[in-house]
This record gives C-alpha cells, structure tokens and sequence, in this order.
C-alpha cells in the first residue's frame, strides 16, 4: 500500500513539472510585442484610477487588441500580450498613485482584476513578479504577533504550514517562525514568536499569491506556475536569489518549529473561545 501511493505521489509529481516546464519555457509570451503597443493603448486616457470606469476601460483595452489582431495570430497568444498590456498599465497606475488603493471602495476589484489578467500569461514577466510585494503590503497585516492572532480568531486570516519560511537569517531563529494567509488567500504575513513582530527579511518575508494554492488539481497547477516556480527562478527580491535562501539552514521538521506553531494554534483557539464567553 505504501509503495503504490509513493508511486501515485510520483506520478503526479512528474506530471505537475512537465506541465509547468511546458507552460514556463515552451509557451513563453511574445513580451516584446508587449512592450511595442503598450504606448498605443494606454497614452488616452482620461478616467480616474479606480473608478468604475477605470476598470471598463481596461477591458476595453483587451477586448480591442483581441479583436484588432486575431485575424493572423494565434488566438491564445493574442490574449495572452493584450492581458499584459493590462497588466503593465495597471502596475504604471498603481506605481503612479500608491496610496488610492488603501481607501478606496474599488480596491478589491482592482486585485481579482489584476490575477485574472496574470492567469492569462503564458509565463510572468520579472517586473510582474516582483510586483508582488507591492501588492502584499495592501493585505494591512499588523507588525505585531498578538495584533494577527486576533485577526486569525476572527477568521480573517488563517495559521498554515510555514514550511518555506523557517530560514535562520542573521539572528533569527527560523523554527520560530509562523505564517498567515489572508481569509482570500491572496496576502501572507510571516511572524516570529521570539520577537513578537512580523518578519520581512528577503528570505522568509510573506509574499501575495496570484494563484492561491488549493488540494485542486488545476488550482495547484495554477499556483506553481504563477507563484512558486517564480520564486524559485528569482526568489522573493532582487539580489537575494532563491539559490541564497536555500543555503541558509532551515527549521523545518524540527520538534522547535512543529511545538512552536502548535503554541500559536492553541493561542488562537483560546481567544475564539474566550469571544464566545
């Protein structure tokens, strides 16, 4: 029994990369045809930033490219550089107003907005990567422990296995790390229980995730391509590569690390038990 679920185990497995292998270096997106009509399709424009508008417009963008240029392209690939064109817009405009995205009402439109285009890609550019992190600091994460272990006794975020995350990196003590999710899963938030704040150093730091991951095949398929295998190819900032973060020793497995979350679970079911009270 054992030795047939190993073998199912690495079936899927194999299957998993050859699909992502496929989709990372044999269907890479034409990014420089990107880059040609980006000006075309963003220098009109005259609505505001988050507004309803705003986010017609940005079909309107896709839909036209779609259009005008299917007739002798591939259809797929079409789609896939008219969604980064989008996709480079909508970065230029976040990059251009920071701080709109905190307060406004539409803010939630503009991230499901924004991973709808991401799965349309073939492969995700550098700069769309990276973007992440600007991305995950609108999750509004508290900087202390306690502060997220209220937010998680409410369900608004969810304690999960931090496995990637238990780095020792210069005096942190990794095995006594833990990470959140947000209840969307889209915002992560990484905690040391020895200091008591959240971590942000390049190799446990949380990250937001174009395609939270899930036991669904497709989803999972989806969540390696579009955040895992990213990090693995530039890590989660430029100049600290994925190669640096996996020479650092790391707490997982460790009976510090497993007890350690179990203390942060239990802190956690004890103030959805003291709300109830």
């Amino acid at each position: 029994m054992i030795k047939k679920i190993i073998i199912i185990g690495l079936i899927f497995s194999a299957v998993i990369s050859v699909l992502v292998y496929s989709n990372m270096y044999l269907c890479r997106p034409y990014y420089e045809e990107v880059d040609a009509v980006v000006f075309e399709y963003t220098a009109v424009n005259d609505v505001n930033f988050l507004s309803d508008e705003y986010f017609t417009y940005l079909e309107s963008i896709f839909e036209e490219m779609v259009s005008e240029r299917s007739n002798g392209y591939d259809s797929s690939r079409v789609k896939t550089i008219a969604a980064g064109v989008v996709l480079n817009k909508m970065m230029d405009d976040l990059e251009s107003d920071a701080e709109a995205l905190y307060v406004h009402d539409n803010s939630k439109r503009f991230f499901e907005t924004f991973d709808k285009y991401i799965l349309m890609q073939d492969d995700i550019t550098e700069r769309m990567h990276y973007f992440r992190n600007t991305l995950n600091e609108y999750g509004n994460a508290p900087a202390r422990l306690e502060d997220m272990i209220a937010l998680a006794a409410e369900d608004k975020w969810h304690l999960i296995s931090a496995k990637y995350h238990l780095f020792y990196y210069g005096d942190l003590n990794g095995a006594l790390n833990v990470k959140f999710v947000s209840a969307d899963g889209r915002f992560e938030a990484v905690y040391n229980t020895g200091k008591g704040e959240k971590v942000t150093d390049p190799a446990n730091m949380g990250t937001y995730n174009y395609a939270p991951g899930s036991f669904d095949l497709l989803k999972y398929i989806d969540h390696s391509i579009y955040d895992k295998e990213p990090w693995k190819r530039w890590g989660n900032v430029k100049g600290y590569a994925y190669e640096d973060i996996m020479k650092l020793r790391s707490g997982h497995g460790t009976n510090e690390a497993r007890e350690n979350k179990l203390e942060v679970e239990a802190a956690i079911e004890k103030m959805k038990k003291d709300k109830k009270d």
